[in-house]
């Protein structure tokens, strides 16, 4: 069984279509697929990694820090909540199982 916050982390950022595929057939993407599903912002060849990096902490340093914290905090809210009501029910879920030997109830 997938973790909670597992699940509200991919429901937050892939398609609907993607997220069912992923949770419940636990199906593979490839880095294209990955990308056009929402797991990813972008790709970049690993020989421009640090170059893509430092651009865009370039146009990250020129945003209003506060707003720019403020704003995602709000887009977040329902997130953040699903995962702080989530984390210690998952931590009890991965408690039982490790009691019971890994068996699924």
């Amino acid at each position: 069984t997938m973790p909670r916050v597992a699940a509200a982390m991919l429901r937050h950022r892939l398609d609907p279509a993607a997220f069912q595929r992923a949770v419940t057939l636990s199906e593979y993407f490839d880095p294209e697929s990955a990308l056009n599903a929402g797991f990813f912002d972008e790709l970049v060849d690993p020989e421009e990694l640090m170059a893509r990096a430092e651009s865009h902490a370039d146009k990250l340093v020129k945003l209003d820090a506060r707003a720019h914290a403020a704003s995602k905090r709000r887009i977040r809210a329902a997130l953040i909540r699903k995962i702080r009501f989530s984390l210690p029910l998952d931590l009890l879920d991965a408690m039982l199982l490790g009691l019971r030997g890994g068996r699924p109830r």
